[in-house]
């Protein structure tokens, strides 16, 4: 069956100077070195399924940290202004004296006017109603035009046949209140569901607590439930209280167990249950998209990930899912490759090896993935 991205080609983005992706499984689990790129994967993923999202590269920028205060739109932009979104490019390119880009294509069941973008960081003008004296839109200019006609850094996103121009000082909200871009709004209505993961399962219990509202009262729910019980056999139920609008209530998830007498908070449960919640909570919200989780084995004890896998697994097909993870662990590879042998079609492994300034892959599927695994093949 031909997955939703079924191969990838990443040029110029992050660490990837050029870097082809044959094979893409149902569930996939990328590994590697240190700054071999696995993060960036998911991140190039994350950007292609959401069309270029704004919310989606600040987002990935405000998790890495590399974000700088709101641009002041009263403040002449110069080159150095592109300042973050260099870092969305090989090389950390100077785009004061031109542009860069970088592109991400995808064949699978992924919708033709999405398996292509292409982002390119160039300049814009803003252009005026004089009858006005509003901005009425931006169009893209160059470098050597800066000093009569205010050239401002900006994004140039281009999914299929849609294209879109943003000047930076346009992509945070209260930059685009300042200067009444309110019609610079993006539409997001043709884009995949996808939900992403971080390493230490950072959302707020507000996030968690949309995520659990979705399902609650759902077959999606029991599945929750059910995966607790691979760490914690005595778990018989999950809900969120609170309000989430009340500062003095917060939305915190409570659990029924026959260990205690009364409901109690989950995160009296410790890391393993906890990281297991969210992942179990953001495969049932991603039904018919993608989930991407990175380092997955963070908090759960490798003596119940082929149990978590063998469910990642089953959901997956029952949900029209397509995951991808990353590891740095050989216990995660062994319980993934032992999951695998229940679905030899759907588990794909890449290991992404780093050599000189290209990032290389080499895929494992099903049997390959056995035979390393039982000869103690390096796989990390």
């Amino acid at each position: 069956m031909t997955e939703l991205v079924e191969s990838l080609n990443i040029i110029g983005f992050r660490g990837f100077s050029d870097l082809t992706i044959p094979t893409f499984g149902k569930v996939n689990l990328i590994t590697g070195k240190n700054n071999t790129g696995k993060s960036s994967l998911l991140e190039a993923i994350r950007i292609l399924v959401t069309r270029g999202s704004l919310d989606t590269l600040q987002a990935i920028l405000n998790y890495r940290e590399e974000t700088n205060e709101f641009l002041d739109p009263e403040r002449e932009l110069l080159g150095s202004d592109f300042g973050p979104y260099r870092n969305l490019f090989t090389g950390f390119p100077d785009f004061s004296n031109g542009t860069a880009g970088f592109s991400i294509n995808a064949s699978g069941q992924i919708p033709s006017n999405m398996a292509s973008l292409s982002i390119n960081a160039t300049w814009a003008i803003k252009q005026t109603d004089p009858s006005r004296g509003v901005i009425i839109g931006f169009e893209s200019t160059t470098p050597d035009l800066f000093g009569d006609l205010n050239g401002m850094p900006a994004l140039e996103i281009t999914t299929g046949n849609r294209h879109r121009l943003f000047p930076l000082i346009d992509i945070s909200s209260l930059a685009r209140r300042s200067i009444g871009l309110n019609s610079f709004r993006e539409d997001t209505s043709e884009t995949i569901r996808c939900i992403y993961l971080d390493p230490f399962s950072s959302r707020t219990t507000g996030q968690l607590g949309i995520l659990w509202d979705a399902i609650a009262l759902t077959n999606a729910q029991d599945e929750v439930v059910k995966a607790l019980q691979l760490i914690s056999p005595g778990i018989q139920g999950v809900s969120m209280v609170g309000s989430g609008a009340s500062r003095s209530r917060p939305r915190t998830a409570i659990v029924k167990s026959d260990n205690f007498e009364s409901p109690v908070p989950l995160r009296t449960f410790g890391d393993g249950v906890n990281r297991l919640f969210g992942i179990i909570l953001s495969l049932c919200n991603a039904k018919n998209g993608v989930l991407l989780i990175d380092e997955f084995e963070n908090g759960l004890h490798h003596s119940v990930q082929t149990s978590i896998w063998k469910t990642i697994f089953r959901l997956a097909s029952d949900l029209n899912i397509q995951v991808f993870t990353t590891t740095h662990s050989s216990d995660c590879i062994r319980a993934f490759q032992e999951a695998a042998t229940d679905s030899p079609q759907d588990g794909v492994l890449i290991r992404l090896t780093r050599k000189n300034d290209k990032v290389l892959p080499t895929i494992f599927q099903e049997k390959e993935l056995e035979i390393a695994t039982l000869h103690e093949i390096e796989v990390r």
